[in-house]
């Protein structure tokens, strides 16, 4: 299937197009709102600035698709390949992208205010100035945590982020916010959070050996929480 197939069906009615192999396809603009494209093969598909409102693309193949400015939020992007996917400016707000694999994605100054981003693998991507407001990657079970390690997370927005359990280990978090947060046994293992604002962050049981928290905005309760968790008098 090719492009314009794909626009013509969806433009009569049809939604449903699970498995298509529509790898390399260009749908730049394309208003595509609730389709439903599972399985489908998008490997280096450009949709650039396309309309993905509460599109279906769970176990998608979106390898180093271009989705840079892209509307997807209320999206299943649940167990999606989206390694190496450019993101840039994308809307990702209320989208559902658990086990989804973002390794090396660019989602610089995406929106991913309130997505569910449980199991999700985020080591080395770029997520400078991205807001994650409320965003959830809580997991209990460690051995399914949510992967961030590596990841760059510089003046992004977590403010009311859930991290329990969260690999954040290397994270570059300088001047992120995090107030509010929850980081209850989160792995922050040199991560650098200068400059970052953890007021009325919850960092019970976090894991801080090798933190950088110069300059950080904590309580004198969380520094010295910060401090027994390092392992300092």
């Amino acid at each position: 299937m090719d492009a314009s197939e794909l626009l013509n069906r969806y433009a009569s009615g049809e939604t449903k197009f699970t498995g298509v192999n529509l790898a390399g396809a260009d749908l730049s603009g394309s208003d595509l709102i609730g389709v439903d494209l599972s399985r489908a093969d998008l490997h280096s598909a450009v949709l650039v600035f396309s309309y993905l409102n509460r599109a279906i693309l769970s176990k998608a193949n979106l390898l180093s698709s271009k989705l840079s400015g892209a509307n997807l939020s209320q999206a299943d992007l649940i167990g999606a390949k989206l390694r190496d996917a450019d993101l840039h400016g994308a809307m990702l707000q209320d989208a559902d992208l658990r086990s989804a694999d973002l390794t090396l994605a660019n989602l610089l100054d995406a929106n991913l205010i309130d997505a569910d981003l449980r199991n999700t693998n985020l080591s080395g991507a770029n997520l400078t100035g991205a807001c994650l407001r409320g965003a959830n990657m809580r997991e209990e079970n460690r051995r399914y945590s949510t992967n961030l390690r590596g990841a760059n997370l510089r003046k992004a927005d977590l403010r009311g982020a859930n991290l329990t359990g969260a690999d954040l280990a290397r994270v570059d978090l300088r001047g992120a916010n995090l107030s509010e947060a929850t980081l209850r046994g989160a792995d922050l293992s040199e991560a650098d959070l200068d400059e970052a604002s953890l007021k009325g962050a919850f960092l019970t049981e976090a894991k801080l050996v090798g933190t950088n928290l110069r300059r950080a905005n904590l309580t004198k309760r969380q520094a010295r929480a910060s401090r027994r968790n390092r392992g300092e008098p």
